[in-house]
């Protein structure tokens, strides 16, 4: 394991012990046998280190919904695999979700606040796209409305589980929610949410060159001995740096990491910031 990921891993065994704001600098390297020094070789402050927790967590998650609905053929089930991969998350990280839930809007600074609300406007985007395949025949002015509700009944049955500890089973939640959506996505005429909210609530994600470059060489010190991976991540930061490669290279080299966990995120920044910028140049 690697130092950046000792300190992640202690800092996640105090915030929850603690809450964010009760825990210090000082008692996560205590907890991790560490100097200052050494934390701030990593994280420049508390704050940094929440954020990439933040990007960790958040960004993972994300990165294989928006693979999932990418490659999906059969559009009626992509809300239960998205239930599966969400659900999932918050239950495998019911530590991190319940910290979210119970302390963020009391413990974050406006930066993490910003970037938190980055994450749910990527996640409501890649949401909208599912409710848009698994309901085609749903009039276009409900979509919005069936997006406020997946997210309320996923946000209440989390709860359960997350801080009531209430035992649920997970195959059967994913069907429930499933059940109640398409009640209301066949049945429902009334659309309260009108689609300038989308507009109002576009906050695309922020990321620049010099975050990618950084996961990109944390990542060849993290790739070891695996050639491919090594000479993928190599390649590609090359490639940000003199934009040589073509896209077909580009997309290959980004397949070769993007199913392999640690680079996920990686994979998902480097393509969102690749996006952005020919935005930008084409505008």
């Amino acid at each position: 394991m690697s130092k950046k990921q000792l300190i992640m891993d202690k800092s996640l065994e105090l915030f929850a012990e603690n809450g964010f704001e009760a825990t210090s600098v000082q008692q996560i390297t205590e907890r991790c046998g560490i100097s200052k020094g050494a934390f701030y070789l990593y994280f420049h402050s508390k704050d940094e280190l929440i954020a990439s927790l933040i990007d960790h967590f958040m960004g993972k998650m994300i990165a294989d919904i928006e693979q999932m609905v990418i490659n999906e053929k059969d559009g009626s089930n992509l809300l239960y695999r998205f239930l599966q991969v969400s659900l999932g998350e918050f239950q495998k990280h019911s530590n991190v979700a319940k910290l979210f839930f119970k302390e963020f809007l009391f413990s974050f600074n406006q930066d993490l606040l910003k970037r938190l609300e980055q994450y749910m406007a990527a996640l409501n985007k890649l949401m909208l796209e599912i409710i848009k395949k698994q309901f085609p025949d749903t009039p276009a002015r409900m979509h919005l409305d069936l997006l406020f509700t997946l997210n309320g009944l996923i946000k209440s049955y989390s709860e359960l589980f997350i801080i009531d500890h209430y035992p649920l089973d997970f195959e059967l939640l994913c069907r429930s929610i499933i059940e109640k959506v398409t009640i209301i996505a066949e049945n429902a005429k009334i659309g309260a949410i009108n689609p300038i909210y989308l507009t109002l609530k576009d906050v695309p994600l922020q990321i620049t060159k010099d975050e990618v470059l950084k996961k990109l060489e944390e990542g060849m010190e993290e790739a070891g001995e695996d050639p491919i991976i090594m000479e993928s991540l190599a390649l590609l930061k090359e490639n940000l740096v003199s934009s040589r490669l073509n896209d077909a290279i580009v997309q290959g080299l980004l397949n070769n990491i993007r199913t392999i966990a640690p680079f996920k995120w990686t994979a998902y920044i480097y393509e969102l910031y690749i996006r952005e910028n020919e935005k930008k140049n084409g505008e």
